[in-house]
């Protein structure tokens, strides 16, 4: 759509340490710092180019060859569309086998009696996830790039407290069990038989009921710090487009910049006589046509020998 040459706010949305942007009062300060855009550049083989007016706009040589595909995302059914963005939800990727859907579901205690097809499991899933409370948000926007937050668990706010209330009582039973142990073991005695076995296993018994009650619990604490970070990278990537929406100040100057630049920039490919090499030929072919244009080349120089 560019052409092959962007400007730092076209990139920013796309970016995972982008600033916010300036305020409407300060549009028209020029940005200094765009090393936000490096990890992009550096991956895509961008290149900076300054023009007239000073500012920094990066084009991509490499990416040129696909500009001129009217669309880059294949169409997809609603249907389609539907179990991509369920999955997602789900944290797995669009591609994900059924055995991996299957799977997740049996690893949450979710019955999966009565599914035959993919779009069983796919709808028992549905049924399972959480509500989405970011539905006013359009992940598949190709011109915003937005993370969904972690879930911490796929089962329902009562299986939740559920098991919420089975690790309390796993670990007041194992302190109630080590009191009473420790009666016996203050005075060096040996229980016999299956609560000896107890008294001798009881440590892996309370290092279980922490475990169970620990794990959730720091997990918990994780997701909800990557859960703020998440969030506060999708209002500075939706902060930008707003601003490129917008196109006033500088951000316009730039961008008008960037376009004329595209139209500069031949795009790789654009006719037979550019292109070097062909991966759609096999190898064979190609050295055939190597072999014609050499003799070609040859009878060239023989003709021109036989003139002089």
């Amino acid at each position: 759509q560019n052409g092959g040459a962007v400007t730092a706010e076209q990139l920013a949305p796309f970016c995972d340490e982008a600033p916010m942007p300036l305020d409407n009062g300060e549009e028209e300060r020029a940005y200094v710092d765009e090393s936000f855009v490096l990890p992009i550049v550096t991956q895509l083989d961008g290149e900076p180019q300054v023009t007239e007016e000073g500012d920094i706009v990066y084009i991509f040589p490499e990416l040129m060859k696909t500009s001129a595909s009217k669309s880059v995302l294949p169409n997809r059914s609603s249907e389609e569309r539907r179990e991509s963005r369920i999955l997602r939800r789900a944290g797995l990727d669009e591609d994900a086998p059924t055995e991996v859907i299957k799977r997740l579901l049996m690893m949450n205690g979710i019955s999966t009696r009565g599914a035959l097809e993919r779009g069983d499991l796919v709808d028992i899933l549905e049924k399972v996830l959480p509500e989405d409370n970011s539905s006013d948000v359009d992940v598949d926007d190709p011109t915003l790039l937005l993370e969904r937050e972690y879930k911490f668990s796929l089962a329902s706010s009562i299986q939740t407290i559920l098991a919420g209330g089975l690790g309390v009582v796993n670990l007041g039973g194992a302190l109630y069990l080590g009191n009473l142990l420790g009666q016996y073991a203050l005075y060096g005695v040996r229980l016999p038989s299956y609560m000896g076995l107890v008294q001798q296993f009881f440590p892996l018994l309370l290092g279980y009921a922490v475990l169970f009650n620990a794990i959730p619990f720091v997990r918990n604490i994780w997701i909800s710090r990557q859960n703020v970070k998440i969030q506060r990278r999708n209002e500075v990537r939706q902060s930008w487009k707003s601003l490129l929406e917008q196109k006033a100040g500088s951000v316009k100057r730039k961008m008008m910049a960037a376009a004329r630049f595209g139209k500069k920039l031949k795009q790789l490919g654009s006719g037979g006589r550019d292109i070097v090499f062909d991966t759609s030929k096999d190898f064979a072919e190609v050295e055939t046509v190597k072999q014609k244009d050499d003799m070609k080349e040859f009878d060239k120089l023989l003709e021109e020998k036989a003139w002089e």
